[in-house]
């Protein structure tokens, strides 16, 4: 208007949403789900689970021959000729047809496994099942027993071999980076060697995703020490069969929802509900090398005067702690979208544009160190947040000589210097200059106490 005489440009400066990544997780189906192969489900109950398991199949005949047996369903079973799937037989007399047991599919309403005595001539045929969806409502169970507040998703590879469920999860990554954080793995793909082919190629330090492994005292030796992506777990040899023990400490790093009124606790000697401990007679050396392997187990707290069953150790296969990857990807993943959010902002507010001088290298900075100053917040570093603006090889150059210890340390190398250096980078937008010094908190695993005894007053 012609006669006003204040006229007010706004600006808006948005907020990132938060990034969820590291609350996402999903357990593994190889077939145990009536979804189709590539479905991605989520389920925040186990009533939501069991709405979508595979039903158990009723069987016509089983007949034995040869040490092997003939198992026909009543109605076409579905699954693939030529497949060898691990299924489980229940309910048929002689008992002795019962098991679980790796059988091959032969036709539309038939397969085979192999059982070497002869029960005797089958009286009541049962029901069949693939082992995988027993094995994923025990993992329901156990997982939601932890507590009803965190959702997971079911990931549907579609039945098959151990091999065939590696090569769908490879596909499944490749199309889909950076969806799911975690994954809980059917027992079965312990020790194969097409999984641990796999998982040596999940190691990098920018990966972001992790295997949640049931190993055993027998195979746990397999999995190299640079393991880094593998939480291995050894379940107690008196488990129950509805149990699903790494279903709980899966839990636990998934509902970590780091703030300043949440902060991260450490994973190890988290209570774990619905899982059986493992036995301590007679296992004190067993025990010892899973810990020095980098392998976790339930145990109680009765050290701590608490019958609670807890975990141990809260490690991953590289024999780091858990929280320690975890607290790096978390800094990682929010450092990047601090600095983006800046980028954005200030692409879009005419009133104080982020341009690429030193000024708009002081925003970047800044954006950085309210990030990491979070992570203190949150209990996921540990350190007084300083920031620095030094040449890249100074920056370097105090770093080795020890001058940042105890210290989150922030360097951003000065417009004119970077520019000097990297002549070329200016004309494309690039800026390489900011460095972080990071370190991670962590929790106690040992305590030692020196204790002198005298009789003197």
């Amino acid at each position: 208007m012609a006669n006003q005489i204040v006229t007010v440009n706004v600006s808006q400066q948005l907020a990132p949403a938060p990034n969820t990544l590291q609350k996402t997780g999903a357990f593994v189906s190889q077939g145990g789900t009536n979804t189709s192969p590539g479905t991605l489900t989520l389920i925040t109950s186990l009533a939501d689970l069991t709405a979508i398991l595979s039903a158990a199949k009723a069987l016509t005949s089983l007949a034995w021959s040869s040490s092997v047996v003939t198992g026909t369903t009543t109605v076409g079973h579905g699954w693939n000729i030529g497949d060898t799937v691990k299924v489980t037989i229940a309910g048929a007399v002689p008992a002795g047809y019962n098991g679980t047991f790796n059988a091959t599919i032969t036709g539309a309403n038939s397969f085979t496994y192999p059982l070497v005595a002869n029960p005797g001539a089958e009286t009541t045929p049962g029901t069949v099942i693939l082992t995988d969806t027993s094995e994923l409502l025990a993992m329901g169970t156990t997982f939601f027993a932890q507590g009803s507040q965190q959702s997971v998703y079911v990931l549907e590879l579609g039945e098959g071999t151990v091999s065939a469920g590696v090569t769908a999860l490879t596909a499944y990554l490749t199309a889909n980076p950076g969806t799911i954080y975690s994954f809980l793995l059917p027992r079965e793909w312990d020790n194969n060697s097409a999984f641990l082919a796999f998982l040596a190629n999940q190691n990098g330090t920018t990966a972001k995703v992790y295997f949640f492994v049931t190993t055993t005292v027998g195979t746990y030796n397999n999995y190299p020490a640079t393991s880094k992506a593998a939480f291995l777990f050894v379940e107690s040899p008196t488990a129950t069969s509805t149990e699903f023990g790494c279903a709980a400490p899966f839990w636990v790093t998934l509902n970590y929802a780091p703030s300043s009124t949440n902060k991260v606790t450490p994973l190890a000697f988290s209570y774990l509900i619905g899982v059986t401990p493992y036995p301590l007679s007679g296992n004190g050396a067993t025990l010892a090398a899973l810990k020095t392997a980098g392998v976790n187990y339930a145990g109680t707290g009765a050290e701590g005067g608490l019958s609670n069953v807890i975990l141990f150790w809260g490690t991953l296969g590289d024999k780091s702690q858990y929280n320690y990857w975890y607290s790096v990807d978390w800094a990682q993943i929010q450092v990047e979208q601090a600095l983006a959010n800046a980028v954005i902002n200030g692409s879009n507010n005419p009133l104080a544009p982020l341009l690429y001088n030193q000024q708009g290298i002081n925003v970047l900075q800044n954006a950085a160190a309210v990030t990491i100053s979070n992570a203190v917040t949150y209990g996921l570093a540990t350190g007084a947040v300083v920031q620095t603006q030094l040449p890249a090889s100074e920056f370097a150059a105090n770093f080795q000589a020890g001058k940042y210890l105890g210290q989150l340390a922030i360097n951003a190398e000065p417009f004119l210097t970077y520019t000097a250096e990297n002549p070329s980078d200016y004309g494309i937008g690039k800026y390489a200059g900011l460095a972080l010094v990071y370190t991670a908190a962590r929790g106690f695993e040992q305590i030692i106490v020196d204790l002198t005894a005298t009789n003197f007053v």
